[in-house]
């Protein structure tokens, strides 16, 4: 199991009242990751971005709604999708703080979550983005070819600025002969009007947000159409796009830093 650190303050010996701790706990972590718990998660990632890319809701007024993700966030929900299930631990770091599984309470941060996977994943979105992807040996770890990505695995558009900050994701769905098929969630106005929003009292990051920006996922894959080149074709939108996987860098959860 994960560990949970707590610190208590000292006491005058006569002081027998106890120091209580409450936890938050989004699933229960039963267990470390080991190298079989991560070839079961690329192995199910299939079926999970499959689901969550149809998943369909019930909104308050009574319409059917499809579920909605930025492109980071849909890469989180299928990690966490996986690993509640599992009993297995989780740890995303953003520039606001790390957020775990299970934490020691505090109504500030989690009073507005449900104590279910579903409300961990909401709290992590709301400040976890693309660039979080590139806090290696943190969130994630390097993959140092296509030929070795694996479902579940991480592309992270990078390499098309000065910068080489990532501002777009996508989720490797299936490896197979020279192809590799990805999932992508997308944003919407509220990524470019972001500031507008949250003027008006509105966060489109929020997934629990009316603004949130998030968009139904596109499905597209790469074929390999050289020595170092992978053509990509968006099978939602029809674009294609030749020689476009060296825009990014590719990644794999740090599964070993989540037992940590």
């Amino acid at each position: 199991m994960s560990d949970i650190f707590i610190s208590a303050p000292l006491t005058l010996k006569s002081d027998t009242n106890p120091h209580a701790v409450k936890l938050k706990v989004f699933w229960k972590t039963k267990k470390r990751w080991t190298p079989t718990d991560v070839a079961a998660y690329h192995k199910a990632v299939p079926a999970i971005a499959e689901k969550l890319a149809r998943e369909r809701y019930w909104d308050g007024d009574g319409d059917i709604k499809s579920s909605t993700f930025t492109c980071e966030d849909f890469a989180i929900r299928i990690l966490c999708e996986y690993a509640s299930a599992a009993g297995l631990p989780v740890r995303l770091a953003t520039g606001v703080r790390a957020y775990r599984n299970m934490e020691v309470y505090n109504s500030a941060e989690h009073g507005e979550y449900s104590s279910t996977p579903m409300g961990f994943a909401h709290m992590a979105m709301l400040t976890y983005g693309a660039p979080d992807m590139q806090r290696i040996g943190i969130n994630t770890v390097t993959v140092s070819s296509p030929e070795l990505l694996l479902p579940g695995d991480v592309l992270a558009q990078t390499n098309d600025n000065d910068e080489k900050r990532a501002h777009h994701i996508q989720v490797v769905h299936s490896v197979a002969g020279g192809r590799i098929g990805i999932y992508q969630g997308n944003s919407g106005v509220g990524n470019v009007a972001s500031k507008l929003f949250r003027l008006l009292g509105m966060n489109p990051a929020n997934p629990i947000d009316s603004s949130y920006t998030g968009k139904t996922p596109e499905v597209g894959f790469y074929k390999k159409a050289g020595a170092s080149s992978w053509n990509y074709e968006n099978l939602t939108t029809g674009k294609v796009i030749s020689d476009f996987l060296k825009n990014f860098q590719l990644f794999r959860w740090n599964f070993d830093g989540f037992n940590k």
